[in-house]
């Protein structure tokens, strides 16, 4: 009975020290996402002096970011399902083992079709990226603290935006634009064994609270297909990454040429709705831990909320207000992603978390290709910043329907 007692009374602080690792692996993700956002970002702040080197056009300068946008979608899947199958350790750190080398190896392009496939190639191997952290993530933390981990871990993507336009320019100033791809080439390739090091793909006690997989559940596209809450949650954040990636793609240039401000003005009012992103993104996901309701219920409101904020700042003519209502416009472009990616894994079978995000960020980033065509013929045809800023918040309007269908088994604990 001694033994049995000394036994028992050691395993407590094992398992809370296990417990504690959880803030291990979020910030190793946070790190290595914020290094992939700044090797993303990097390219606008070169370009202008890249294309030189290169000889690409000014219509040509965002020919890279798009093949890299065309690899990455189509290893959105594929991605995700590796990572199931190796675990999210292994699958993170050969992605950027790799993307590391291929960035390095970027420096050396003076060619554009090669500077397209090695660009084609970084989106192919970064497939399994965030499908890898989201499946980590969801492993270590249980449902009832998801919020407030992806709400942190998620603010990478406004870090590194930020870091780079911060940082670039200091480093072209010494390194040229390409020892600035030598130097995050390796930063990758370096990150990416610190991932295999310190990441792990189960905590030695499971998490209370956690999901179990459904009996007979398998591995494959057709089992997601099927999967009624998943695939309404993918078309759902459709239709609100319609109205992000939009936003962000004709923003500057609908209130230079509809309102007549200044570049730097029209500037201004996207720093503020962007940098909104950092506080927001916490505070949505540490407030969904504790509200009452379920994740859909939380969804729903945000989404409805984005539309009617994309409205109202379509009305407005006045600079002065456009700012005060940058913010509010920042908590609906950005607020959503937390809800969306923290609760992929309590609708997928969580031994295939991997695939699971890999098929709903497919369908999200297919917002991306669609909306600034559609924003862009509506504002050629008119030339009015209120239908431009309507087609945006029909996204998230359609949203909002497309979440009915879910069914939650149990609102999320206060």
């Amino acid at each position: 009975m001694d033994a049995t007692k000394s036994a028992s009374d050691t395993a407590a602080p094992r398992a809370a020290k296990a417990s504690r690792y959880r803030w291990v692996i979020l910030a190793v993700c946070w790190l290595a996402y914020t290094l992939i956002y700044l090797n993303r970002t990097a390219w606008s702040v070169v370009a202008v002096d890249a294309s030189h080197s290169i000889g690409l056009s000014v219509a040509q300068l965002g020919i890279f970011a798009t093949a890299m946008s065309i690899g990455y979608v189509v290893a959105n899947i594929p991605g995700g399902i590796v990572a199931d199958l190796i675990g999210g350790r292994l699958a993170v750190g050969i992605s950027l083992v790799l993307a590391g080398m291929l960035t390095f190896a970027f420096g050396t392009v003076h060619n554009l079709g090669v500077g397209i496939a090695i660009q084609v190639l970084i989106g192919l191997v970064s497939g399994a990226d965030v499908a890898s952290f989201t499946k980590l993530l969801s492993r270590w933390f249980p449902p009832r603290e998801r919020g407030t981990a992806f709400g942190l871990y998620i603010t990478a993507t406004a870090f590194g935006s930020v870091l780079a336009n911060a940082s670039v320019p200091a480093l072209m100033a010494r390194l040229d634009w390409n020892g600035v791809y030598y130097l995050f080439g390796v930063l990758t390739v370096v990150a990416g064994v610190v991932c295999w090091v310190l990441l792990r793909n189960d905590p030695p006690v499971p998490p209370d609270s956690v999901e179990t997989a459904e009996p007979g559940g398998r591995l494959g596209f057709a089992a997601m297909l099927k999967n009624r809450n998943l695939m309404s949650l993918a078309a759902a954040g459709l239709g609100m990454q319609w109205a992000t990636l939009g936003f962000l793609a004709w923003g500057n240039s609908l209130m230079v040429k509809s309102l007549g401000l200044s570049a730097g003005k029209a500037a201004l009012v996207m720093v503020v709705v962007s940098t909104t992103a950092i506080g927001v993104k916490p505070l949505v996901g540490f407030l969904s831990d504790r509200l009452r309701g379920t994740r859909k219920a939380h969804l729903m409101i945000l989404s409805g909320y984005f539309a009617v904020i994309l409205v109202v700042f379509g009305l407005v003519r006045d600079y002065s207000v456009l700012l005060i209502l940058a913010p509010l416009l920042g908590l609906g472009v950005y607020g959503y992603t937390v809800l969306t990616n923290s609760t992929v894994p309590q609708y997928a079978d969580p031994r295939f978390v991997g695939g699971a995000f890999g098929l709903a960020n497919t369908a999200w980033q297919l917002g991306g290709v669609f909306a600034p065509v559609a924003v862009g013929a509506v504002f050629s045809a008119t030339g009015s910043l209120f239908l431009a800023f309507g087609v945006l918040a029909i996204g998230p309007l359609l949203g909002v329907l497309l979440l009915i269908p879910i069914r939650e088994r149990e609102a999320v604990s206060p």
